[in-house]
């Protein structure tokens, strides 16, 4: 069946549609108590299943991070997913393969026994490497997503209801001949209100509107295999979108007796487990007038050039907390200097989220022209936009001993990086995705082979490369490796 997305993607429309169904009686209780029971009876053969598969692709517009490739075209990347999932014993599996822009693949998984759950990264492109990361138990919630992508699993909540009457009530749409079930629940001190849109001819979701998580899922092109019939598109809206964050296309659903036991350890090769982080910055000078900043786990880092009574910053923007605490840590170790500018290579969220914070402080911003018109238009930064001082970079610019250069590139359309010249030192990115264990991904991203063919052609003189993500201290070695895994 074709749902009218319309009625979603219209702010207006929705509205009258909600006017239009709230003037429908509300019916009586056994009338609920009668279709649910309807329901039951319809989805009986699916009540059965305790454990399953389910492999899906989905389009993500990455409403989050704003980490478009053109902030003027927001695109959308694509993930291909397969989950193992045991209801009854609360184990999974799930493996999450996500192809970005310019060719960057991450090939993530993460499962749950009874004792532990660990996640690693199978392709070696990010933080962790051929490293595990402890998650610990408690990790069953995140399937609660996947849950809602089968919509003969997102209606369960419905049949445990012990008390219909009270808390379960029914509206009918003659003119669109849906049945809505308005379902009221509490979690603790959460209440919350579950909608769900029905469809009379044939029974099937139509939609389902969660108003504590702001979230809609609109389910589409239901088909049958292996005897069980379900949406094979399901949208997610959420926060109100007026169109789909994500779009999921369920490709093959299969009834399981258990989560394969060889998906429930972590595989041969991988280790040992990251240590958690204290989340304590600390510098280190690591040059003349050049001091690197970070944290026990080193997986985010910065860099802060002092020169004579002011003081430039380098990639420690990403969130508040972390601007924060980098301005709190220079200014306790030079307290007689002034941080004047903070560096940013591209607009990307993770670059960009903590700038207001520095604004606050009257600092100015580096950052290429393209990078600056992005940051204008940030949502997040409507209200200050207007006290928000920039410097503009140019490509090959010289700024108190920094050397610049703004590439054209397939991770950002415009992003730069910093060389420090008479220190020998590369301050880059996303460029490289190396892992502090040095690991070498198995797939490269185009972009990582832009950059190397850059600083070669250029001849340019380090012995060392800061990763303002993941490894600060990338040799010259390590980096002529990963371009051999390009070839």
């Amino acid at each position: 069946m074709k749902v009218n997305l319309i009625r979603y993607s219209h702010p207006f429309a929705f509205a009258c549609m909600t006017l239009f169904s709230i003037t429908i009686p509300t019916a009586l209780a056994d009338e609920v108590e009668d279709f649910v029971a309807k329901l039951k009876t319809h989805y009986q053969k699916t009540l059965s299943i305790n454990a399953f598969s389910l492999s899906h692709h989905y389009l993500n517009k990455q409403y989050r991070s704003h980490n478009y490739w053109d902030y003027q075209t927001p695109n959308r990347i694509m993930a291909q997913r397969t989950v193992e999932i045991d209801l009854v014993k609360k184990h999974f599996y799930d493996n999450d393969i996500y192809y970005t822009s310019g060719g960057l693949l991450l090939d993530r998984a993460h499962f749950q026994n009874d004792k532990e759950s660990f996640a690693y990264e199978m392709n070696g492109s990010s933080y962790k490497g051929r490293r595990i990361l402890n998650q610990g138990l408690g990790q069953f919630y995140r399937m609660g997503y996947i849950l809602l992508d089968v919509d003969f699993l997102a209606v369960r909540p419905l049949f445990k209801e012990n008390n219909v009457e009270k808390n379960i009530t029914l509206q009918q749409n003659k003119k669109s001949g849906t049945i809505t079930l308005t379902h009221k629940t509490s979690d603790g001190d959460n209440e919350n209100v579950v909608e769900y849109e029905f469809s009379r001819v044939p029974l099937q979701l139509v939609s389902l509107n969660d108003k504590l998580k702001r979230t809609l899922f609109v389910y589409e092109d239901y088909r049958t295999a292996r005897g069980l019939t379900y949406a094979r598109t399901v949208s997610q809206y959420i926060d109100g979108a007026t169109e789909p964050n994500y779009i999921i296309y369920n490709d093959q659903f299969e009834i399981i007796e258990q989560v394969e036991p060889t998906k429930l350890k972590v595989p041969a090769g991988y280790g040992p487990e990251i240590p958690k982080s204290d989340g304590v910055l600390v510098s280190k000078k690591i040059a003349e007038d050049l001091y690197l900043v970070t944290d026990s786990s080193a997986r985010r880092n910065s860099l802060f050039k002092v020169n004579g009574d002011e003081i430039t910053v380098f990639g420690a923007s990403g969130y508040p907390a972390l601007a924060e605490k980098t301005i709190k840590l220079i200014s306790e170790q030079f307290p007689q200097k002034k941080i004047t500018s903070v560096y940013v290579s591209h607009p990307h969220r993770y670059e960009i989220a903590g700038l207001k914070v520095y604004v606050d402080q009257d600092i100015e911003i580096l950052a290429d022209e393209y990078s600056i018109a992005a940051i204008k238009v940030y949502p997040a930064f409507a209200n200050d936009i207007a006290r928000f001082k920039f410097r503009t970079i140019e490509h090959e610019k010289v700024i108190d001993g920094a050397h610049f250069y703004v590439l054209d590139n397939m991770h950002a359309k415009r992003q730069s990086f910093v060389y420090f010249k008479n220190s020998g030192i590369i301050f880059q990115s996303k460029f490289l995705h190396i892992a502090v264990d040095n690991t070498i991904a198995k797939v490269i991203p185009s972009y990582t082979r832009t950059f190397i063919d850059f600083v070669r052609s250029k001849q340019l003189k380090f012995n060392r490369i800061v990763g303002n993500h993941l490894n600060n201290n990338i040799s010259v070695e390590v980096m002529d490796k990963t371009y051999d895994a390009i070839m």
